[in-house]
């Protein structure tokens, strides 16, 4: 088959040591005895970046959350695995997460702008609008914060590390302190490193609220979204770039990057058989009943599990202190789109645990293949952030089973034409504030 010339496809890896699927752990093949490992994540990362793909991206969240064998929510420092990374790679992408709601601007700013010195211009950082009670209680806070004022905070979190990294020192001039006085930050200071590279490192988001989405409209460069059908997909396709063009940037200028579980195995039953012992890991003595209420803040204990959701009796997604929107706006339309029992979206919000906010295809590599091909053809994302089920296997057989075949019908580069995340993205170098910016 002749490639085409169609817009190439960008890859992104989020990283773990034995796979995001919340059941990974208790595989026979995995040993998390050993966790936290700094040879995985850079073998992973090297794996990647021989398979071309654009970045690795670590997820964070500032708490320990209870699982049955505790070990499975340690994590690590993302920019303190990163600069490791960075050392034993050359050309793949840095995307660390930052909490815009438990950091301090000049703290943030200061070490994603080290991290991209030291890469080369490889650094991008996640900005999260991180959400719960219990991550609060480890900040000398009693609750979160509600869900407009964490997306103010964000935008005004923004704001000041943008001011920081274009006022910061060249060869060629001497830094220029800030002057902020806002809602949520007082600066005056100037950062003691140089600009980074390309003025600006590469700002990602996640949000899919419609706070989430203005405030990536104003500033990403990259967003990790997340859908689990194809129309889904193509409406936040179509309305973040919309208000990306509405800010008065070039809807060009942000990725979309759709979120995907692949399992992948040398036959298509091999690859569901996969899934199906990796969710029955994760389903064992699970109380699923009990997490959906969590997510949905209402106790569902007393409502029938063989009965729909109590629709009537939800909470407003983002109305006070119920954490995330996402999920409690994702499985209630689950629940009515398919129109499952209470029992049944309790346990397809829980097992698998974030692959429920991604799309999952099984099969073999030409298949997933021929998946990822369609639903990017079909504008649903401008590629993909490869959630894998299970660490190192996931990105190995990417690497050599569907990476080949994606790059036979050409639409996934046969090698890097830059060294940096922008050239990998097509993203500009950026100087100053967005056009549109809340500034303070």
């Amino acid at each position: 088959m002749t490639p085409d010339t169609s817009p190439q496809m960008h890859l992104s890896l989020n990283l773990s040591e034995y796979g995001r699927h919340a059941g990974a752990w208790r595989h026979p093949d995995n040993d998390y005895t050993v966790v936290p490992d700094i040879g995985r994540y850079v073998h992973a990362a090297q794996v990647a970046e021989g398979a071309l793909f654009d970045s690795v991206f670590l997820a964070d969240s500032p708490q320990h959350a209870t699982t049955p064998s505790g070990i499975t929510s340690t994590r690590v420092d993302p920019f303190a695995v990163l600069s490791a990374i960075a050392v034993e790679t050359h050309s793949v992408g840095l995307i660390g997460t930052m909490s815009t709601s438990y950091s301090e601007p000049y703290t943030v700013a200061r070490r994603v702008a080290a991290l991209d010195h030291l890469s080369h211009g490889r650094a991008a950082v996640n900005c999260v609008a991180s959400a719960g009670d219990r991550m609060a209680r480890n900040f000398s806070l009693v609750s979160e914060h509600p869900h407009a004022q964490r997306y103010s905070r964000t935008e005004e979190h923004l704001t000041l590390m943008a001011k920081l990294w274009d006022s910061a020192g060249t060869a060629d001039s001497a830094p220029r302190p800030v002057d902020h006085h806002g809602e949520f930050f007082d600066v005056t200071g100037s950062l003691d490193i140089p600009r980074p590279p390309a003025g600006r490192p590469v700002i990602v988001q996640a949000g899919n609220s419609p706070e989430g989405r203005a405030v990536a409209g104003r500033w990403a460069e990259a967003i990790f979204a997340g859908s689990t059908t194809m129309p889904h997909a193509q409406e936040y396709y179509r309305d973040v770039k919309a208000q990306t063009a509405g800010a008065g940037r070039d809807p060009d200028h942000i990725k979309i990057l759709l979120g995907v579980f692949p399992y992948i195995a040398d036959t298509e039953t091999a690859a569901q058989a996969l899934k199906a012992e990796l969710d029955e890991y994760h389903r064992e003595h699970a109380d699923t009943i009990g997490h959906l209420s969590a997510i949905l803040g209402l106790d569902l204990s007393t409502y029938d599990p063989e009965g729909p959701l109590p629709y009537a009796d939800l909470p407003t997604p983002g109305q006070g202190n119920m954490g995330g929107w996402s999920m409690a706006t994702l499985f209630p339309r689950m629940a009515r789109e398919e129109g499952l029992t209470l029992g049944q979206i309790a346990d397809r919000a829980f097992v698998g645990g974030l692959s429920n906010l991604q799309w999952s295809v099984v099969g073999t590599g030409e298949q997933v293949a021929a998946e990822l091909e369609r639903w990017f053809r079909a504008g649903c994302c401008d590629g993909f952030a490869i959630v894998a089920p299970m660490t190192p296997k996931t990105i190995e057989d990417m690497a050599q089973q569907v990476v080949p075949e994606l790059q036979r019908t050409g639409v996934f580069r046969t090698e890097y034409t830059g060294s940096t995340i922008r050239d990998h993205l097509g993203l500009p170098p950026v100087l100053g504030l967005p056009t549109a910016a809340l500034v303070p």
